[in-house]
């Protein structure tokens, strides 16, 4: 299901993206959130974050610090202080314990903080529970929804896995394994599981996505069916993840010609390929709507409403709605 931008999904990224901006400095963590102000600059932001994804996070400490204040009110004084002191002498495993600890208790508002993911993965995808439950790929201009059993078709179709196989390598993920053992599995399905936000990565774990866990229970394997535009939306995405370095490709359109050469089933087998598929006709879609944000963001005139820059695409939701507090814009505690 394509929709054109909403604010509110962008605020939602940003609500799991602004520790890890944190642990960068709070100085690029103020830039960034002015870059959602009253008009955002969607493409710009999430360009941002593709580069803000290699930097170092030289105040780690200071942004596990403010997760911890998430879930501070809920634990005893002893685990406090086993929290504090581990995070004086040992930040990987503070990580870990933050996080393990967010799940037990049930803190939502941690399930989806970057500060417990890989890093350069899925930087504008994230899970959600709430109307819609499923996955949320934000384009820019642009965002497209997947169902947990897309989500689940897609990675079975592109390791070439059985639907058996693969929901049981999900249902090792729930209760959190071994990083030593996460590295021995496949690297395709650890590179589309990463790449379909699913695997939290905290400390020397890697545990499923709280969110996706209904994921367990999807066993469909069959090709995604897909209209043309969703097709070239599935298209921009795989060659943003496939891509050597993200903040090179992130927010940016391929070349005509890049994207022509991937607009097939040879590229996308995990899509159902229609004859009637038209790479031209995808590329002036995604391009248009490219082309109409580059213009709002600069500040040019809204192109005409009779425009079908947005033909293919369902209305936005007009209210996403937050889970507890967790998507709102408080500053940071120190």
């Amino acid at each position: 299901m394509l929709q054109p931008s909403h604010r509110g999904i962008y605020e939602y990224l940003w609500s799991e993206h602004k520790y890890s901006i944190i642990a960068i400095s709070l100085k690029t963590f103020h830039g960034m959130a002015a870059r959602l102000g009253r008009k955002p600059q969607i493409l710009n932001w999430l360009r941002r974050i593709a580069v803000l994804a290699e930097s170092e996070r030289t105040e780690l400490y200071n942004a596990l610090l403010n997760a911890y204040l998430h879930i501070k009110p809920a634990l005893t004084r002893k685990q406090r202080h086993e929290v504090i002191e581990l995070l004086l002498v040992d930040e990987r495993a503070a990580t870990e314990l933050i996080y393990q600890q967010a799940l037990s208790i049930g803190e939502k508002s941690l399930y989806g903080c970057r500060l417990f993911f890989k890093g350069r993965r899925a930087l504008y995808k994230f899970w959600d529970v709430q109307d819609r439950p499923g996955l949320w790929l934000c384009f820019g201009p642009f965002q497209l929804y997947l169902s947990p059993s897309q989500v689940f078709s897609r990675i079975a179709q592109t390791v070439s896995m059985k639907a058996d196989d693969l929901a049981e390598h999900l249902s090792l993920l729930q209760n959190g394994i071994s990083e030593e053992e996460f590295a021995s599995w496949p690297e395709t399905l650890r590179i589309q599981l990463h790449n379909n936000n699913l695997v939290a990565t905290p400390g020397r774990s890697a545990i499923l996505h709280p969110r996706a866990q209904m994921m367990s229970a999807e066993t469909t394997t069959a090709p995604l069916q897909v209209d043309v535009y969703t097709a070239a939306a599935l298209v921009l995405e795989k060659l943003w993840d496939s891509a050597e370095y993200p903040d090179d490709t992130l927010a940016q359109l391929p070349q005509h010609n890049e994207f022509l050469s991937a607009f097939n089933a040879e590229f996308m087998p995990e899509i159902e390929w229609q004859n009637d598929f038209c790479g031209n006709e995808a590329w002036d879609f995604i391009a248009g709507l490219f082309w109409q944000q580059r213009c709002a963001e600069a500040g040019y005139p809204e192109i005409d409403e009779d425009s079908s820059v947005g033909v293919g695409m369902e209305p936005a939701d007009e209210v996403v709605h937050s889970e507890e507090g967790e998507h709102g814009h408080d500053e940071p505690d120190y």
